[in-house]
């Protein structure tokens, strides 16, 4: 027999066991808890694979990763769909072969890799995209490391599990009857993250109007569930209203004197820019880091 023949045969086991290998997991006929394990090989839906796609709005410039990413569908289905190049990480050696060989098939081996490894130590950094199908536990542990390795603007649609406490952008939820026989419900849920601009701690505002203003000190504080951050005017703190970040776009209020100044502007690493506007004030911002 054949390697790929081999591995055929044994994905074809991991397909039929898989919703066994759940009923056990809810029975709690399991194994010790093994935190880096996302879960049965369960694969997703192709009516699911194209909404997860078209709601990351897949394009040629994108780099696609899916994390645990099984047979390799929704990587190869990016590139061959919409052009993009994507790396599939997968623990299960057997999935990893699979993958590669669909990918030679479907003519994409040229803007796509398997990797079989560890999906918490995978390095991220270069994905625009990241696709998540796994169990809760282990969905949670990538907050952090999504939030900290993706630069602004990369986008996340997780399947069924929420990237808890952070809040999704979007949620879509719709009926897939394909997955009553493995979940034992038709409800699919997938939730859209857009990775803000990190600008947790201190700035410097210099303002060029109003006249007569010096620098402002800044403080954010950032969080994946909530966003907070005070100026500091003629030593009075005073909370920034209205505040968002969102990808690399920032907005706030300051109530200054009796008028209320509204920022609007940008961040790019330790820098901000852009414009301010308010009773009788129009004008250019900026801002540098000066603590994390």
């Amino acid at each position: 027999m054949s390697v790929l023949a081999a591995s055929r045969r044994r994905l074809l086991a991991a397909l039929g066991a898989a919703p066994i290998a759940l009923a056990a997991r809810r029975a709690g006929a399991v194994a010790p808890e093994d935190k880096s394990d996302g879960g049965p090989y369960v694969p997703t839906p192709w009516a699911i694979v194209d909404e997860m796609l078209k709601l990351a709005e897949i394009g040629p410039g994108d780099v696609v990763f899916d994390l645990g990413s099984g047979d390799g569908r929704l990587v190869i289905a990016a590139a061959a769909r919409y052009g993009a190049r994507g790396v599939g990480v997968e623990r299960h050696r057997d999935l990893v072969a699979f993958s590669r060989a669909q990918a030679e098939a479907q003519r994409v081996a040229d803007r796509v890799r398997f990797v079989q490894g560890d999906v918490l130590e995978a390095d991220v950094r270069e994905a625009t995209v990241v696709m998540l199908y796994l169990l809760p536990r282990l969905v949670v542990q990538l907050v952090p490391k999504l939030r900290a390795e993706l630069a602004p603007g990369a986008r996340i649609v997780s399947h069924d599990y929420p990237l808890e406490p952070w809040r999704a952008d979007k949620t879509l939820i719709f009926d897939v009857a394909e997955k009553y026989a493995i979940t034992g419900s038709a409800e699919t849920k997938l939730f859209y993250y857009l990775v803000p601009a990190r600008v947790h701690g201190q700035w410097l505002l210099e303002l060029s109007a109003p006249e007569g203003v010096g620098p402002v000190p800044l403080a954010f504080e950032q969080w994946p569930d909530r966003l907070a951050g005070t100026a500091i005017f003629g030593g009075v703190s005073t909370e920034l209203r209205m505040l968002a970040v969102r990808a690399e776009a920032i907005r706030f209020e300051i109530v200054q004197g009796g008028r209320i100044l509204r920022f609007e502007g940008r961040v790019e690493g330790a820098a901000m820019t852009g414009e301010v506007t308010g009773r009788g004030v129009a004008g250019r911002w900026s801002a540098r880091r000066i603590a994390s």
